[in-house]
């Protein structure tokens, strides 16, 4: 009898789970049959070649509310959330690596993904590198008379990766093997190109722009007159040498071979003779070529903002609505090498304001400033500082505090 009872009831549940799924999926496509009569023109996405999953079984619902929302579009969730919802293994994947893409740390998925359906890959909103080109500027990359030739074609996800990367830029390899990928680099029409020195494990965008420039092999603008000369055995060994590569001299002594003026500038009480490499001097500085003035590595604020970070986030703080027009050419202010003024100001900081007669009207009308006019807090003569904050506030032409109130305050209630 048990027997009889056992295999009759196995039918009765595979019965049961066929009618619950097909009750399921009749509901999804119900769902989506309900929005379409109102939302015509998504039939066409759903039947496009490439469709969101949950658009394909017309699932709406899995992503939007059909009543009321907090949200843009009756969404269920904010953006992000809402993606990762089924992107988990993304999320704490390829997502999560160091250097994260801009779009993907703020979770605005959709800046580069239609959420319903696209005729490209991956649901992108346009076609291959005509995404990148939305943010990135084909303009602003392609600056040079010749530019690469995945440039050109817009192949950017080529070299970077769109979502994060352990690389800086977000690129996909190093930047010696990711070049190495394309280029023979041990072929002879390579190495004769570097007056025979063996540079296929070296950063080849030292030399190179990797997208565009007035040079036919993409060099860079400005170069080290050793590298315009091809005269590399002012610094390293002959190429045809045991160590072709190896410094002729040791750390900034190499540099000094020639620039020795600029050693004088290091000869302050402050210096930026600092950092963990041998040579100071290529903490800010590529010794072969560079894009930017006095072949710094990269664009002034990024050199500078490598150690300086503290200083990045209190210029990049929500709070920060106003700030200094020159806030990016940190040298219009400070010497970079050395100063005998307190936080590298080319000038003591009562006069620094007035360097190339910046605020030269304002030296004549304001606030009595100077040795005579005390800050009554801590007994110190009062500046421009005092009252204003040189990188940036949330108060109107950068003062420190609320003008209207607390900041006359601060000395005229003593």
């Amino acid at each position: 009898m048990r027997n009889l009872f056992k295999y009759s009831i196995f039918p009765l549940i595979i019965i049961g789970l066929l009618i619950v799924f097909s009750e399921t999926s009749r509901g999804a496509s119900t769902h989506g049959k309900t929005c379409l009569d109102c939302h015509p023109d998504l039939q066409k996405k759903i039947s496009e070649e490439k469709s969101h999953t949950p658009v394909k079984d017309g699932n709406c619902i899995s992503c939007h509310n059909p009543h009321t929302s907090n949200h843009k579009g009756l969404l269920k969730n904010t953006e992000e959330t809402l993606c990762y919802t089924c992107h988990k293994s993304d999320k704490s994947g390829g997502f999560s690596q160091t250097i994260t893409h801009d779009p993907v740390k703020d979770g605005k998925c959709l800046a580069c993904h239609n959420p319903h359906s696209s005729t490209n890959d991956n649901l992108l909103i346009k076609k291959g590198g005509e995404v990148c080109f939305t943010c990135h500027l084909r303009d602003s990359l392609m600056t040079g008379k010749e530019s690469h030739p995945l440039v050109k074609k817009g192949e950017c996800i080529t070299c970077h990766a769109p979502h994060s990367s352990t690389n800086e830029g977000l690129i996909k390899k190093g930047k010696a093997d990711l070049c190495s990928s394309c280029h023979k680099v041990r072929g002879k029409l390579f190495i004769d190109a570097h007056s025979g020195y063996p540079v296929e494990g070296s950063n080849c965008s030292s030399c190179h722009n990797p997208h565009s420039s007035d040079s036919k092999s993409l060099l860079k603008v400005s170069m080290h007159q050793p590298m315009v000369k091809k005269d590399c055995t002012l610094c390293h060994n002959n190429s045809n040498s045991k160590n072709p590569l190896k410094l002729i001299n040791n750390g900034a002594n190499l540099c000094y071979n020639c620039h020795s003026n600029t050693k004088k500038s290091f000869e302050k009480i402050n210096n930026h003779v600092i950092g963990n490499r041998e040579n100071s001097c290529l903490n800010c500085h590529n010794p072969h070529a560079s894009d930017t003035k006095y072949l710094l590595d990269k664009r002034e604020e990024k050199v500078c903002f490598k150690c300086h970070g503290d200083t990045k986030s209190r210029m990049t703080a929500k709070a920060m609505s106003f700030k200094h027009p020159k806030l990016e050419d940190c040298s219009s202010c400070h010497s970079a090498h050395g100063s005998d003024n307190t936080l590298f100001l080319r000038a003591k900081e009562g006069e620094s304001c007035n360097i190339g007669k910046c605020h030269e009207q304002q030296q004549i009308f304001s606030h009595p400033v100077g040795t005579d006019i005390i800050d009554p807090r801590n007994k110190k003569e009062m500046n421009c500082i005092t009252c204003h904050n040189p990188m940036g506030s949330g108060y109107k032409y950068n003062l420190r505090l609320d003008p209207d109130k607390e900041l006359c305050e601060q000395c005229h209630r003593f």
